[in-house]
């Protein structure tokens, strides 16, 4: 019962034809994004024939088949998502076209990181994709070109993990929701957001929204001095968790101490993909946006 629940809330909010506007351009792009590489992450098989027939609206050929999102480095121009940029080798060789490709549910400023490819692309467990191509001219907003890059697939059996993270501020010109689904944290108390992105959706291990249970799972470590070559570090907890309910990828954590977070880190058994298979113990690496 919680499985179909999720298969239906996660991966039908994913649904959207790539034409939809259905998104939020942020007003400026990072200065960070103009000077760094711009890479494809990851890309996580996360339904093998299992979009429901209800996913008819976005495409006739949706139900039934396969659900696989694509994390990337950088924020992609719109304009140039398309199904035909991308191919998918199964285990034995075979190249598979993309039948649709959307943002949604991850529709926010700073969050069109996330790109679900549905279709066909073989069967677990004897022959599951194992590569995403980008063969297309998919362009980051920063201008620069995916084209030519691949990434390994990971397996259906294998559980969600972070393929991505950035801190930053609340200033005023940062999009802020104030309440309802998806909201920010605190501008009141909050010093620095770390955004965690995943392979995938991502529930709490009882099927409900990552909250307050969770909190000591999650573990930042912020640089508080550096003098010379000397670096004090502290490692904390949030104090809340944000920008939930929306069903998509992405995952605020409010911090309260100052500092310069570089690392975050999640216990194993934190987090639920939609096939309920749990996470492993995961650490990446946290980029300042600006």
């Amino acid at each position: 019962m919680k499985l179909q629940f999720l298969l239906l809330v996660l991966l039908l909010s994913f649904c959207a034809c790539k034409n939809s506007t259905d998104y939020v351009l942020s007003q400026s792009i990072p200065q960070i994004d103009k000077t760094r590489e711009a890479k494809v992450l990851s890309a996580f098989f996360g339904l093998d024939n299992a979009l429901p027939k209800t996913a008819i609206g976005i495409s006739p050929k949706a139900p039934g088949k396969d659900g696989m999102p694509v994390i990337f480095s950088h924020e992609l121009e719109p304009s140039t998502l398309d199904a035909s940029d991308f191919r998918v080798k199964t285990s034995n060789g075979k190249s598979f076209k993309v039948d649709v490709v959307t943002f949604k549910p991850a529709v926010e400023a700073f969050e069109l990181r996330t790109v679900l490819l549905i279709g066909n692309y073989g069967d677990a467990p004897n022959n599951e994709p194992v590569e995403v191509e980008i063969t297309g001219e998919l362009l980051a907003r920063s201008g620069q070109n995916f084209k030519g890059q691949k990434v390994a697939v990971t397996p259906l059996s294998k559980g969600p993990f972070l393929s991505y993270a950035e801190h930053f501020t609340i200033d005023d010109a940062y999009p802020y929701v104030k309440r309802g689904k998806g909201c920010d944290c605190p501008k009141n108390k909050t010093t620095t957001v770390v955004r965690t992105v995943w392979a995938g959706g991502v529930r709490a291990m009882n099927g409900e929204e990552l909250g307050e249970n969770e909190l000591n799972n999650f573990e930042v470590v912020l640089v508080k001095n550096k003098i010379g070559k000397r670096v004090d570090t502290i490692k904390v907890q949030p104090y809340l968790i944000a920008d939930i309910g929306d069903n998509d990828n992405n995952i605020d954590l409010c911090i309260k101490e100052k500092g310069v977070p570089v690392s975050v880190s999640v216990k194993a058994n934190t987090a639920i993909d939609p096939r309920d298979d749990a996470n492993d113990f995961t650490e990446i690496q946290i980029l300042n946006r600006w």
